[in-house]
């Protein structure tokens, strides 16, 4: 993960790369114009689990943050099972060789606790924007 762009935005919230575990994907977009396309887009909120309970009975979440990656040039496998909630097992993300795939750095699956799954190469991955994650009211 050392070349995905912007990364210190997010490890400087969390003092480390975070767990990306029951993170939400909110949005995702694709495009397929301009100098990255095709690009994927994935408005992620993502936080730290504590073992702290709130008044209501539900665990306190820490850093809670709402990252934007870009996944550019991307040679999609599957996106599926987008519905009104989107959990994450995980947000893998492995090096693989550009040359044996299509010019792409990078193989990312983002396998599903409940909702979207995905599976992608790209060539680059940048993390666009980190900002503190406001439940909308």
């Amino acid at each position: 993960m050392t070349d995905i762009q912007n990364k210190k935005a997010l490890i400087d919230i969390f003092g480390h790369w975070p767990s990306f575990h029951d993170a939400e994907i909110l949005r995702m977009s694709l495009e397929r114009e301009g100098e990255d396309g095709p690009y994927l887009e994935a408005h992620i909120h993502v936080f730290e689990m504590t073992s702290e309970i709130d008044a209501k009975g539900y665990y306190v979440l820490k850093n809670p943050t709402l990252v934007t990656f870009r996944f550019t040039h991307i040679v999609l496998e599957y996106l599926k099972w987008f519905n009104q909630q989107n959990v994450l097992w995980d947000l893998e993300i492995t090096n693989i060789k550009p040359e044996e795939n299509d010019g792409c750095n990078f193989k990312v699956v983002m396998p599903s606790s409940y909702g979207l799954e995905a599976s992608f190469d790209c060539k680059d991955i940048i993390i666009v924007n980190v900002k503190p994650y406001e439940k909308a009211a």
